[in-house]
């Protein structure tokens, strides 16, 4: 919960003529923005206390009403400013293009005509839910493109290790090496700000961009700072994941329906589903379009059969199959991590993939950090509330999170790796990025890491961009009035899951 603003003009509100009803106003913008979204709707009142106050006044005025919403005029501007820079970018021109095979027959009509548009089109806009072929487009036009030019540099890009990693590997098999970063790295992050810029542009003649959902405001203005004006940009993600943790939507702006006729063939949705996920398929579907209280009735009607399994259990203490499913990985984890710890090192990176597939195999999810059911709840339970947070009291197998960007590690915030060893023989196995973009194994001391901490759980957001075969997610009442927002946490929680959903809900008792 934000605290009451005390930015000045809330301060100014708080002073005038109904100043309590502006300062109602103010706090609520500004507790949007906390939650990413950059404007509210305009209600009755809303309208009437803007209107009162002046402050929609002049070009320069505080607030801007846009049809039936309103918010800052100067976070508004700018997500309009990166919408309209998208659409001004033009095709670059390029020298006669090679000849080139038409888009395999395995792709339907919806993929092939991205493949194709993209011949022409300065940005790709490619949406999509789970499973329907999004990264398999991306590949056949970047394979496409690589036809035609064969000089063209390409990059790969997400907003975390995690999705970059799993974007690299996706593509990586029929294009060679591409380099695959985060976009904080690609943009070299420093500080509070970033190493490329227009003066010192990327260069790239053409980029993808995956999980576009978790891009905010601030990063997107940076990244098409620093974009040479020639460089294609194809962006790609799933429009009812997640908003950013940072102020401002992109890929929800860019997703609305005015938008995405603006930029007409080059704007492709995605909606066949090939990946078999039966249950998971169709509760990911009735959550989408109908919201969580359809969700809630098509789930008490699945069959015992289903692939997703519902299970109520009281709030008071943590569920024991969630007990019971700890000690049964942590089992198969530490004996996967067994003697990795004196592995030569260049037999490490293939002696790390058992370890490293079972790491991934499986994930419980939270969609808090404090409370009951939450990250913290999770790990003082199974790891005990006396050495929880100390990585020196891990046992081996315990799975770690890396929770800052340290490229000089290879490291970026959010990447999972494994404890090895105990006392002052410990390190933390990862799976990094290393300077050209492909991936490799390392051990590393703890104390090298500027923030790390235990992973048994991840919150929702902090498993955006990741999959698993298995996901068990804890759903504690969340006693905020938002329903929008839970629809999307809890869409985001269990598309994660690529074969089977263990949900918990809390109960009475």
């Amino acid at each position: 919960m934000l605290r009451p603003c005390t930015l000045p003009w809330c301060a100014d509100a708080r002073r005038q003529q109904g100043g309590a009803e502006l300062a109602e106003l103010s706090q609520a913008l500004v507790e949007a923005l906390g939650r990413g979204e950059l404007d509210l709707p305009l209600t009755p009142t809303r309208a009437a206390v803007a209107q009162a106050s002046g402050w929609l006044e002049g070009g320069d005025s505080l607030l801007l009403q846009r049809g039936g919403r309103i918010g800052w005029r100067r976070w508004l501007e700018a997500m309009e400013n990166v919408v309209e820079q998208l659409l001004e970018r033009q095709p670059p021109s390029l020298s006669a293009p090679l000849e080139a095979a038409e888009p395999t027959s395995t792709l339907n009509a919806e993929q092939q005509a991205a493949v194709l548009a993209m011949d022409e089109a300065a940005v790709m806009l490619l949406s999509g839910g789970p499973g329907t072929g999004k990264t398999s487009t991306v590949v056949e036009l970047l394979l496409r493109a690589s036809q035609r030019h064969p000089s063209l540099r390409i990059g790969l890009a997400a907003p975390t290790g995690k999705a970059a990693r799993r974007l690299g590997d996706a593509v990586r098999p029929g294009l060679n090496e591409l380099p695959c970063f985060t976009l904080h790295r690609w943009l070299e992050a420093a500080g509070d700000g970033f190493r490329r810029h227009r003066q010192r542009p990327l260069e790239l003649d053409l980029l993808v961009v995956d999980e576009m959902s978790m891009v905010d405001l601030r990063l997107m203005s940076a990244l098409l700072e620093a974009l040479p004006d020639a460089c294609r940009l194809v962006l790609m993600g799933d429009p009812a994941q997640l908003p950013p943790v940072g102020s401002g939507a992109v890929w929800q702006r860019l997703m609305d329906s005015a938008v995405c006729e603006r930029f007409g063939s080059a704007s492709v949705q995605l909606v066949q589903t090939y990946r078999n996920r039966g249950a998971l398929a169709d509760l990911a579907s009735t959550l989408r379009q109908h919201g969580i209280e359809a969700f809630g009735k098509h789930l008490d009607q699945l069959p015992a059969t289903a692939n997703v399994k519902h299970e109520r259990a009281s709030l008071r203490r943590l569920p024991p199959s969630v007990r019971d499913g700890w000690r049964h990985r942590h089992e198969r984890l530490s004996a996967l991590a067994c003697g990795l710890l004196e592995r030569p090192e260049p037999e490490l990176n293939d002696a790390a993939i058992p370890l490293l597939q079972e790491l991934e195999r499986e994930l419980l999810l939270c969609p808090r950090r404090h409370g009951p059911w939450s990250l913290e709840d999770v790990h003082r339970a199974l790891l005990g509330s006396a050495g929880w947070m100390d990585p020196w009291r891990w046992s081996e197998g315990v799975p770690v999170i890396c929770g800052g960007n340290q490229p000089e590690l290879g490291l970026a915030n959010g990447d999972l790796g494994v404890k090895l060893g105990s006392g002052e023989q410990s390190r933390v196995l990862f799976r990094v990025l290393a300077a050209d973009g492909q991936a490799q194994v390392r051990r590393l001391h703890p104390a090298r890491l500027t923030s790390l901490e235990p992973a048994l759980a991840l919150t929702i957001h902090r498993a955006q961009g990741s999959e698993a075969d298995r996901v068990t997610v804890l759903w504690p009442p969340l006693q905020q009035d938002n329903a929008p927002y839970e629809k999307r946490l809890l869409y985001t929680a269990i598309t994660r899951a690529r074969g089977s959903l263990d949900l918990i809900t809390a109960g009475v008792g």
